[in-house]
């Protein structure tokens, strides 16, 4: 699958014609990669088939026969090609005009900061939870499918909203960047807001108690759940900042749980809007939670956590 890969890739450069085509062909290669592959995306890493050859692989998945390269390319051209068949208006469609397409490549936490102030109506966005996931692990096939290197992998993961035991504090880079852009009283603001909040500072503490006392599996989870939460104060500060008045941002994240400590992300984070600005119109509850770990139901019995939509809105003045 290897060289069939790069065979595929070269003729992708090299052949294809319109960059529009080469485009897609590439699209399509990234697609179907854990069809081809020996790898499946199993919650916060990718699980392989022993049959892979990696040194040290253990465990049961058995994939089954792996189609060839042309087989899943093929598969999922036809699928794009439908797509883009039923993409013109449909009976009963809602009326509406054809947007602008605008993707920008980077964190939330450098990008936010260059919009200008009431230029979004409205965002929906499903940040990362703070549970530990590191997609720079989930999704390492397509990323070195895009060329990055162990260590473009490993730069990527401390750019990004943290999220991993494995990220470290952006605080001086974020005052940095803040306060070269004229905003040191927004950043304070927003780090007032952050220390003020007193549910989260006992939260945040008994993690660290839970640190001292070897509770926590990995010693590293209370400096993620902190990081996690000023970062994400930023964010949501910056969100009530670009919102237009009307506007309104659509959330979705998971409340988490740590050595039995359960953690109110939705009630903290809508905490964080109210306190920017922002009406708390809805936190909607989907009408199962989601259990914890394993390692923690056996600590602690199935306990589920709220999986929430928020809805926050700027009011009009």
């Amino acid at each position: 699958a290897e060289r069939e890969l790069g065979g595929y890739l070269a003729f992708c450069d090299g052949e294809a014609g319109d960059p529009a085509v080469a485009d897609l062909l590439r699209f399509a290669a990234i697609a179907v990669l854990e069809d081809v592959s020996y790898t499946r995306k199993d919650g916060q890493y990718l699980r392989w088939d022993p049959r892979c050859g990696r040194p040290g692989v253990r465990g049961r998945l058995d994939k089954g026969r792996l189609p060839s390269l042309r087989e899943a390319v093929v598969r999922q051209l036809e699928r794009m090609a439908r797509d883009l068949a039923g993409a013109g208006p449909r009976a009963g469609a809602l009326p509406g005009t054809r947007g602008r397409l605008d993707l920008r490549q980077g964190s939330c936490l450098g990008l936010l900061p260059r919009r200008d102030s009431g230029s979004v109506d409205f965002v929906l966005t499903s940040p990362p939870y703070c549970n530990r996931y590191d997609y720079t692990r989930t999704y390492a096939l397509e990323l070195a499918l895009l060329g990055l290197t162990d260590a473009g992998v490993k730069d990527l993961r401390q750019r990004m909203l943290s999220c991993t035991v494995e990220n470290k504090e952006k605080r001086g880079q974020l005052r940095a960047a803040w306060e070269q852009a004229g905003r040191a009283g927004a950043f304070e603001a927003v780090e007032r807001e952050f220390a003020g909040h007193e549910a989260l500072q006992e939260v945040l503490g008994l993690l660290e108690a839970f640190r001292v006392s070897g509770k926590l599996n990995n010693s590293n989870i209370a400096r993620m759940v902190r990081n996690y939460f000023y970062e994400m104060c930023f964010v949501v500060y910056e969100l009530a900042r670009v919102l237009a008045p009307g506007g309104r941002a659509v959330m979705v994240n998971d409340d988490v749980r740590y050595a039995g400590e359960e953690v109110p992300v939705d009630l903290i984070l809508s905490d964080f809007a109210a306190a920017f600005g922002l009406r708390v119109r809805h936190i909607w509850t989907l009408p199962r939670g989601k259990g914890n770990s394993s390692q923690q139901m056996g600590a602690h019995g199935r306990r589920e956590l709220r999986k929430c939509v928020y809805v926050w809105e700027k009011p009009r003045r």
